[in-house]
């Protein structure tokens, strides 16, 4: 009897920095058996990318989707894959977004594996993935959560400059060649330099990263009603997004017993020595969630603080999408 071809998994926006790092994965032994197609602009059709070893020619992508291809990992921005995405799920496929396009839609899940996996189901067709500095956050929050009960959450996030795409990568090296990139997408210099704002700022002084974290929380930790304060900073990192949390508890939990937590829960490593806070370096190329400086709040009572790291185009974005495919394959 021939032993079945595993499915086909194609990605789409295979060019930037999301889609590299997915091309990259997908050459592990877990994914090395599955046929991969990688789909990019028009403009950049014909070029090629690199899954491992393997050259991959770049496609340009096809206003309907071949019969072959079962599952789509789409890394189009979020006005292309709103256009996109539907047609390739009523299509049959089944499409795992990593833009926000589809992120407050009630219909469609928004999954974080090792907090709702539950959303993962063959009934399910399209699934998005939250932002790379909501991910994060909700990992280490959800042991928390299930142990103690959470009241608020309070978060400063400091940013890499990949985490603005490859044009954010681009004007910060260009910088640090002495140089000045006319498409930088910040609005000040990044080069030795921190920027308090991501995104447009609101009414009420909140930029659209902030509100698009507190929002996803909400949904991924199924509080709708939960406060969530966040300030989020660029910073002069390649890769690696950080966070500092404090998070409001309904009970009392121990640093101690919340490290027990952290080292029982897949996909987290935990940095015990407060002095030896994990970074940036530490996760670059890493796909867990790395937590530090785990200590009680001074200020008020139930209350913990701690230190967030994780490499924000690894678990913050493709690892994440990989995870899903993961156990939707398994289903």
């Amino acid at each position: 009897m021939p032993t079945p071809t595993p499915p086909t998994i194609a990605v789409a926006g295979a060019s930037g920095l999301v889609g590299r790092t997915l091309l990259a994965l997908l050459a592990g032994d877990e994914w090395r058996a599955h046929p991969v197609i990688a789909y990019a602009s028009e403009k950049r059709a014909g070029r090629f990318a690199r899954r491992g070893d393997e050259r991959i020619e770049l496609r340009a992508l096809p206003e309907a989707p071949p019969p072959h291809v079962d599952y789509l990992l789409s890394a189009l921005p979020a006005s292309v894959a709103r256009e996109v995405v539907p047609g390739w799920r009523d299509a049959g496929v089944r499409v795992i977004d990593k833009s926000s396009a589809f992120r407050t839609d009630p219909a469609v899940p928004l999954v974080v594996p090792e907090v709702n996996a539950r959303e993962i189901s063959d009934a399910v067709r399209l699934i998005a993935t939250p932002n790379c500095t909501t991910i994060p956050i909700a990992v280490a929050l959800k042991p928390l959560l299930d142990e103690a009960g959470l009241v608020d959450v309070r978060a400063t996030s400091f940013q890499a400059v990949s985490g603005a795409g490859a044009g954010g990568l681009r004007a910060w090296e260009t910088e640090l060649r002495g140089e000045t990139d006319p498409a930088s997408p910040f609005s000040e210099p990044i080069h030795a330099n921190v920027i308090p704002v991501i995104g447009a700022l609101d009414e009420h002084g909140s930029a659209s990263e902030e509100r698009k974290v507190a929002r996803e929380l909400r949904r991924i930790l199924a509080l709708a009603p939960l406060p969530v304060a966040v300030t989020a900073v660029r910073v002069p990192v390649a890769a690696g997004h950080g966070i500092a949390v404090e998070a409001g508890l309904a009970r009392e939990l121990t640093p101690a017993r919340a490290i027990e937590l952290w080292r029982e829960m897949p996909g987290v490593v935990v940095h015990e020595d407060p002095s030896d806070p994990p970074t940036p370096l530490d996760c670059a190329g890493c796909d867990e969630v790395f937590i530090g400086r785990v200590r009680r709040a001074q200020h008020r009572d139930n209350a913990l603080l701690f230190w967030a790291v994780t490499d924000n185009l690894r678990k913050g974005a493709a690892t994440n999408a990989l995870q899903i495919l993961a156990r939707w394959l398994k289903n």
